[in-house]
This record gives C-alpha cells, structure tokens and sequence, in this order.
C-alpha cells in the first residue's frame, strides 16, 4: 500500500532528522516532555503516528508493579485508544477512523548492548528488571489510520492531547502532505498544524 510505505518513510526521515540532532547527546530521541508526530496524507487517507515517553502518557516509565500503577498503565492505553481526544480534524472533511495500532512501551537503556531487530520480531526481549529498574527509558504510542470523505477539506490538525498530558511540553512533527514534506513542532500554546 502506497500509503503505508509514505508512512515508513516519513517515520524514518523523522528519526534520521532526530537521531542527526541528538547524535552528540548519546541518547538518541528519548527526551521526557518531548513526543514525536508523523503523519501522512495519501488520497482519502490520513496516517498518523504518535510516539511519546511513558513518563508523560502514563506518568512512569518502568513496568506497572502495583495495582494503582497497573491502573493508570490501563487509563494511559485506554486514552491513546481514543485519537479523537488527542487531535482533532476539520469535521468538513469527514475523516473516520478507520485503523488503529497501540505500540506498547519500549524500552531504551543507557547501557551499550545490541538488540538484533529481527531477533526481537521472533521473540519477546526480557530484561532482568532488577538491574535496570531506574536505567531504562520508554517510549509509548499508537498509529491511526483514517479515511476522509472530503480529503480536500483537510487542511489541518489540532495537538489536543497537551491537556490530556500536561507533562508534555512539544511534539516534533514530520509529515508528507499534498502540499509536500513538513516539519514542525507543536506545543501547548501553538497547537494547530495547517497545509
């Protein structure tokens, strides 16, 4: 689908453009308060990808041990489950949702070791959580797919989801839309994207 790989590459460009950046840091693009947007428009279809730390979608990044911290782990999930809440779309266009995928917290060490992706396509990584209870860094998302009516009434986006996260301080947006390639960043008081 034509779509999808518009998607990929622009999830790539913005993690080339974030890994570039952050390159003398270390630590690549993990930053508390600082998520990433990257959306695609494609005919009648808008893609969008949220990635965010855990620390400001759910308010912690290790795994959920009580039940007060399973509890807001699920009140987290169960808010990326609803985009609606978390951007919002000119109703002219008539966008519904029509795809979605939930990307459960992935873990960023600040120790050297090399994860093999394919490796961890087959099977699921566990860590000894003892030695990494305060070294590790996740990141929490959720990829929407939509299908407009109207594509050409979709001029926009509103970042609404800064009230739902008030630990979220900017979203570093990279999109391919019909007007061509963009970057921007969005932040409580600039929340709106227009093309």
């Amino acid at each position: 689908m034509k779509a999808v790989t518009l998607l990929l590459a622009a999830a790539a460009f913005g993690v080339q453009a974030n890994h570039d950046e952050h390159d003398s840091h270390g630590h690549g693009a993990h930053e508390h308060g600082h998520g990433h947007l990257n959306l695609v428009v494609d005919g009648d279809q808008l893609m969008i990808e949220l990635q965010a730390p855990a620390a400001d979608l759910v308010g912690f990044e290790h795994a959920a041990k009580s039940d007060e911290e399973k509890a807001q782990y699920a009140k987290a999930v169960a808010r990326l489950q609803q985009p609606d809440a978390l951007f919002r779309l000119d109703p002219a266009a008539g966008c519904k949702l029509t795809q979605q995928e939930l990307q459960a917290a992935k873990e960023d060490h600040d120790h050297d070791h090399d994860h093999d992706k394919a490796a961890s396509d087959e099977h699921e990584h566990h860590h000894d959580e003892e030695g990494h209870a305060d070294t590790g860094h996740a990141d929490l998302g959720a990829m929407y797919t939509y299908t407009c009516a109207t594509p050409a009434k979709l001029n926009g986006l509103e970042a609404t989801l800064f009230s739902l996260y008030p630990s979220l301080e900017k979203l570093s947006v990279q999109g391919i839309l019909p007007t061509g390639q963009t970057a921007a960043e969005l932040t409580p008081s600039a929340n709106k994207l227009s093309w």
